[in-house]
């Protein structure tokens, strides 16, 4: 689907002495001058190993909604929705990774899709985006911690809520503030678990689907016969299944995300214009086993109308216990692997919350290196870190202390309409910026063909995703609009982004009277000078690997 280029350097008629020609003060982007200036400094700045991004990457494309919150939607529209859901969505996720990656790996800078929208689109497109990106990350961060608490009732009610809260936000401090490396280290074997839940939970699905298990009953595919392949969801007949149908296409915007973590990571990331696109693909067939082999799973496990499983639901379970995979264990008699389960989502729950922790924090530096946030938040600790960025992160996650005085639940859908529409603009950018970029190459006689990475897929899917990602933030909430279905909060939640997004780019745009960028004068030329310099050290120097990094080769 990919070709990637083996030139380590970035092969372009443009010379960096042409920059005046083209591009005037207001559009010039000096990347590196506000990076560390000597080549000595930015390697030092790179801590993140080809390992630890490998396994970002990987993470970041499985979520704890995988185990989880799936089991809901199998109840609303049933398995041929969700899994037809899913595979649409993997396409439109694929169009979206590979437009990320051809940037990323020819800017490997921090807030890398910030930055692209500034440079590429418009400056006040990229002010809003970086703002939404931030809000939607430190509320998937408070909407973790919250949900850590559900976890943890799976055992006991008995620890309050304000303590394991407050555990977590300390746990999370100390994963972050440290190092990148630390960083990078903690989130590697926290994945790690979301890895082997997924594979194990798959795995588990092809034993008992062939009669191991307790009954000895062969599953097969017997639930999409009976009951049936969808579910009525909200209405009954045709738009019943429907309605079914588009909860589990609004429930995959939320699951399938990562390529903005990758984003991140590469201006951290040892030799970057390398490990970066071997991880964007690495993503891609994760998507395909765990999420379309997850629908699959789930279909073979429980039919939409399992008692058990609608009972769960409806009565608020926590935890496992509102999986179902957890579900069909109990259903089979199988008592101890729903504790392995708990204990394994609780861990993918905290490398959530760690990577979107992360990619606040960056995303946010980048915003005050671009002065576009307070001064402050440009320092960097000696290991790299910034610092007032993560502070600033940990002091919003005390929103998750809402839970302790309401319902749980209703705290995580506030959290989770926010950061699902927020995620779609940012995603949608991502598009725009690529689309921008490529029309700039093709205005300024750049072969894209001579970039870091090239896709001959490109920009057939770019479009293809960012049509559906457009009607999905627009229809996200679109049950409020039925017939008595209006329900205020759910309105306000489902597109609060969509203005907050408009009023700070009609702000910025007004108060500096940006201009959205002519291809012509795209600036394609700042920071590739410095970039070559690093790639030909890597060249000479590639990352060491020591016996434990070779033993995880399987993963890079």
């Amino acid at each position: 689907m990919e070709h990637e280029k083996k030139s380590n350097i970035l092969i372009t008629p443009i010379q960096e002495s042409e920059v005046g020609s083209f591009c005037d003060e207001s559009l010039s982007f000096q990347t590196t001058s506000k990076e560390p200036s000597s080549l000595e400094n930015r390697i030092a700045h790179r801590k993140l190993l080809p390992r630890q991004v490998s396994m970002i990457g990987i993470g970041g494309a499985i979520g704890t909604a995988l185990f989880v919150s799936i089991g809901t939607k199998i109840i609303q529209g049933g398995p041929a929705s969700l899994l037809i859901a899913f595979c649409l969505w993997s396409v439109v996720f694929i169009g979206l990774s590979q437009s990320m990656c051809v940037m990323v790996t020819y800017l490997p800078v921090t807030g890398s899709f910030v930055h692209f929208t500034e440079r590429f689109v418009d400056r006040s497109c990229g002010f809003a985006v970086g703002w939404t990106y931030f809000v939607c990350q430190a509320a998937n961060v408070c909407f973790e911690i919250t949900a850590v608490c559900l976890v943890v009732e799976f055992w006991t009610d008995k620890i309050p809520k304000a303590a394991l809260i407050s555990i977590m936000i300390i746990v999370f401090g100390i994963l972050n503030l440290y190092s990148v490396f630390f960083f990078g280290e903690g989130e590697f074997y926290l994945s790690i678990g979301k890895v082997i839940l997924a594979i194990g939970l798959i795995l588990f699905t092809v034993v008992v689907m062939s009669g191991g298990n307790p009954e000895h009953r062969v599953l097969g595919f017997k639930n999409w016969n009976n009951p049936g392949a969808f579910a009525e969801y909200i209405s009954t007949g045709a738009s019943g299944r429907f309605n079914g149908f588009m909860s589990c296409l609004v429930f995959a915007l939320y699951v399938f995300w990562g390529v903005d973590y990758l984003g991140n990571a590469a201006s951290e990331a040892m030799n970057p214009r390398k490990v970066i696109p071997s991880s964007f693909k690495k993503v891609f067939g994760r998507l395909i086993i765990f999420y379309i082999g997850g629908a699959i799973c789930v279909g073979i496990l429980i039919p939409y109308n399992d008692p058990d499983m609608i009972r769960a639901i409806s009565e608020g379970a926590v935890g496992a216990g509102a999986s179902p995979y957890v579900s069909a264990m109990k259903t089979m008699g199988i008592r101890v692997l729903p504790h392995i389960v708990n204990v394994l989502i609780l861990t993918s729950i905290i490398s959530a919350g760690n990577s979107s922790l992360y990619s606040a924090s960056r995303v946010l530096h980048r915003l005050a290196l671009e002065g576009q946030a307070p001064k402050c938040f440009k320092k960097l600790t000696k290991r790299g870190v910034p610092i007032y960025c993560c502070i600033a992160v940990l002091v919003i996650c005390g929103l998750a202390y809402l839970s302790v005085s309401n319902n749980t639940n209703v705290v995580l859908t506030w959290f989770l309409n926010v950061e699902t529409a927020a995620m779609a603009i940012v995603y949608i950018f991502i598009c725009v910026s690529y689309l921008q970029f490529r029309r700039g190459c093709i205005a300024q006689g750049v072969d894209l063909k001579t970039l870091p990475y090239y896709s001959r897929w490109l920009p057939y899917l770019t479009w293809h995703s960012l049509f559906w990602l457009t009607l999905m933030l627009l229809v996200s909430g679109y049950t409020v609009f039925l017939k008595g279905g209006w329900d205020t909060q759910s309105f306000v939640f489902s597109y609060f982004m969509i203005p907050f997004f408009i009023v700070f780019f009609i702000a910025h745009k007004l108060y500096l009277r940006t201009s959205f960028i002519k291809p012509s004068q795209m600036d394609l030329v700042s920071g590739l000078k410095e970039l070559a310099e690093e790639d030909e050290y890597w060249r000479e120097n590639p990352p060491k690997s020591n016996w434990f990094d070779k033993a995880f080769a399987f993963i890079m």
